[in-house]
Formats: C-alpha cells, structure tokens, sequence
C-alpha cells in the first residue's frame, strides 16, 4: 500500500454572488448532501445578461460543481434538494448516496438537476485541467479511488504542468508520486542545465524518504558540484551496499565492483591543465583512472578532447602509458590482442566530468557502445537522449545528413538486446517526437 499525500485545498469561484432572496425567500440557498460531499444550490442574477442563474457548489472540494442561466424572462422561485441515502453493508460502503435538485421557475418550468457519479465528476474536471480539483475530489471518495489511482492523478497533472513549461510546479508534483513513480522517469527529463535545481530538490525528496540508490546518491553530489556548491556534495558520501571483513567494496553505478585503484598521490591540481594531464599520461592506468576520478571536472572544462582521448583510451583498454607517447609520435599503436587483454575500466567512472559538454559525452559513450564497454543501463539512455538530442537539432536546422545518421544510431540502440530499460526509453523518445522509436518500442511492450 503507498501513502497518498493531501491535496491542497483549492477554491474556483466564477463570479461574486448576488442572491434573489425577494423571490427565492426562504429558499434561496439550498444545502445538500451528498456522496462524500456537501452542496449549495445558489440562485443569482448574473451582472451582464440580468438573467437568473442557478449555481451548485461543492463546499467539500471548493469549486462550482454546475452552472446554468435560466431562460430569459424566468425567474426562480423556489428549490428543492434530495439526497439518497448511501448503501453499506456490513460497515462497508457499497455504493454512495446521489444528490437531485429542482429548481421551480416563474415561467412554469422546471430544471432538474442530477449529480454524476465521483469519476464522471473527475474526467470531466481533468478534460478542463483543473487537476487540483481532480485529486481532491477523488481523495475524499475511497470508494471508488485507490491510493495508486490517485497516484496517477498527480502523475498527470506533472505531466500537464511540464507540457505547459511550469517545470518547477511539475516537480513539486512528480515529488507526490515518489514510491510509486520510477525515478529515472522523472529524472531523465530534467537533466539538461536549467533544471538541474529541480533535479536537486527531488533528489533531496528521495534521500528523505530512505528510497535513494547509489546512483542516486552520486547524481545528487554531481548536481551539487554543478551548481557550485561543494559544501553541500562534501555531505554526500556514496557507500557501497556490500562489504567484506567490514572494509566496505567499491561499488560502480550498475552495482558490478569497481577497480581496485591504489591513490596516487604525484598528482596534484596545477594551475597548468597541460601539465597535470600530461603527467596523468605518464601513469600506469590504475593511477591513471584514480586521477581522473580526483581530477577529471576540471580538465575535460579545460582540455576537452585531450581528457576525453585518455578516457577512451582507459575504457576500450587501449590505454598505456608508452601507447599515448607511440600516439604522440605517430608511432604505431596498441593492437587488437593486446586490447583485449586489457583492462576495460566503466565509462560509469568518469561520465559525470562531461556533462558540461554534451556533444562530447556522446561521442564517448558511442565509442564505448561500439567498442563493447561497459555502459550501465542509465548511461545507455543518456546517449539515446543525447542521440536524439542532436537528431531533433539537424531536422530543425535541415541537416539531412546529421539527422540520418543519428537516427539510424537511435534506432539501433533501441533495437539492441541490452537492458536499457523499455518504458525509460520510451519517455525518452516520446519527448523527442522520434515517432520510430515510439513504435518500435510500443510493438514490443
């Protein structure tokens, strides 16, 4: 069972009141009650038309529930309000009462009004967007709405806000659904620059409420770096879930072991990126990696292609300290054999310095995919993303040859049997409007 939080209290008035009580008397505010609610039946005449007016609130979930204008020349009279009673068998409610109202008018007609049922009322709500008012009335009536329904009520109102570019409204929403929702869902769609506070704040909302991964956990201490806000990442400490003899083992995203890799301390932050990276260069690749892991935000700000050309390196096991010098001097370079004895470090250990350079972080993650290195499923869909990224730009700006080839690159990651995930993928292209993918990955879910 999962907890559904409150909904806010909301109140929808058209317009201010002004009751006929000359004619209505005694009469002129009728209360009801009904399926979990309680109702006002309300005759005005309305400012503009001076025609008589029939309003029906719903004083439970603040907001008009019906509003007519009477014929011209009709006048109302007198109301009258009926409430069936709700059947319960057994201290269960089996189904809720249903209110009528009749309003009398002075022309002789008789306007007869007949509560809908709680998730007509709601569908009807949605269609208008009025999603506040949704949810809280499909909180107060159990009978017909369980916590996962609601769930999906907040779930969509997320996903209305977001269409509409009220992101910060969407998270607070999205938050609401947390337990329930899967978090890369959310996550993977405010991932580029702008949102990264909102990323922040719904990572902090998982940490919380216990529910956080170590993915998680280190996402959040990127954000925190991103923004500039060490203090906040230092607090952050990424633990692995399993240990041995008590000393904890390093774990990588994916929860696979990480490399053993000794600290190197020769290497220092220099105010030279050039020579920091080049006595990197000079290291054995555990020392390498170490330092990349220390040092890499830095140098991939300042000596991209450099710092992305030993990553590569360090992932497809082509790295070695005389292999970069052999590059150096266009010597020739390691072979295949000795590649494949190699040891290929996770790409997961060095991704986040790039995240500042998109364009790049694509180009590495797709030699990785080419190469066959370890991607974690997260990082499989960041290159979709970043594929379709860059496939959406090249259709806007007519560069058929860019977007061919990136959709062709899209459409075989989704057709590969790795574990990328089918409904993250899907919120991925559906963002995108990349119609292929939608169908190719609806046919198979």
């Amino acid at each position: 069972a999962c907890s559904v939080p409150s909904p806010p209290v909301v109140v929808y008035l058209r317009r201010p009141l002004r009751p006929r009580s000359s004619a209505l008397g005694s009469n002129k505010d009728k209360s009801i009650r009904g399926a979990g609610a309680s109702y006002a039946l309300v005759a005005t005449t309305d400012s503009k038309s001076g025609r008589d007016a029939v309003d029906i609130y719903d004083i439970t979930n603040k907001l008009v529930g019906f509003h007519v204008l009477l014929s011209p020349g009709h006048r109302a009279l007198r109301t009258a309000g009926i409430a069936s009673s709700p059947t319960v068998n057994g201290g269960t409610l089996i189904r809720g009462g249903r209110s009528s109202a009749v309003v009398l008018t002075s022309g002789g007609s008789i306007v007869t009004l007949v509560e809908k049922t709680t998730p007509d009322k709601v569908d009807l709500l949605v269609q208008k967007n009025l999603y506040a008012a949704a949810i809280s009335m499909a909180f107060a009536d159990p009978q017909f709405y369980r916590p996962e329904d609601i769930i999906g009520l907040y779930r969509r109102y997320a996903e209305h806000l977001y269409r509409k570019g009220d992101f910060s409204s969407s998270m607070d929403q999205y938050i609401l659904t947390i337990g329930s929702l899967e978090s890369s869902h959310v996550i993977f769609r405010f991932l580029d620059t702008p949102k990264i506070p909102l990323v922040v704040k719904y990572l902090e909302a998982l940490r919380a409420q216990g529910l956080s991964s170590i993915v998680h956990d280190e996402l959040l201490r990127t954000c925190y770096l991103k923004l500039n806000d060490p203090e906040s990442a230092g607090k952050i400490i990424v633990r692995s879930s399993s240990s041995v003899n008590g000393v904890s083992i390093p774990l990588n995203p994916d929860g696979t072991e990480a490399p053993s890799v000794p600290i190197s301390r020769n290497i220092h932050a220099s105010d030279d990126p050039s020579e920091m990276l080049s006595a990197i260069c000079s290291l054995e690749a555990p020392e390498a990696a170490e330092a990349l892991v220390t040092h890499g935000s830095l140098l991939a700000r300042s000596l991209p292609r450099e710092t992305a050309g030993v990553v590569i390196a360090l992932c497809d096991g082509s790295y070695s300290p005389t292999a970069l010098a052999d590059a150096a001097a266009g010597r020739p370079s390691v072979t295949d054999s000795q590649k494949d004895d190699a040891y290929k470090y996770p790409i997961s250990l060095f991704s986040n310095a790039f995240q500042e350079n998109p364009k790049l972080l694509r180009l590495i993650l797709s030699h990785c995919r080419r190469n066959n290195c370890a991607l974690t499923p997260m990082l499989r869909r960041t290159l979709l993303e970043l594929t379709l990224d860059e496939w959406s730009s090249a259709k806007r700006t007519g560069d058929s040859h860019v977007e061919r080839t990136r959709h062709m690159e899209a459409m075989m990651m989704l057709s590969d049997h790795h574990d990328m995930g089918d409904y993250e993928a899907l919120v991925i292209v559906q963002a995108a409007e990349f119609s292929d993918g939608e169908i190719l990955l609806y046919e198979r879910l």
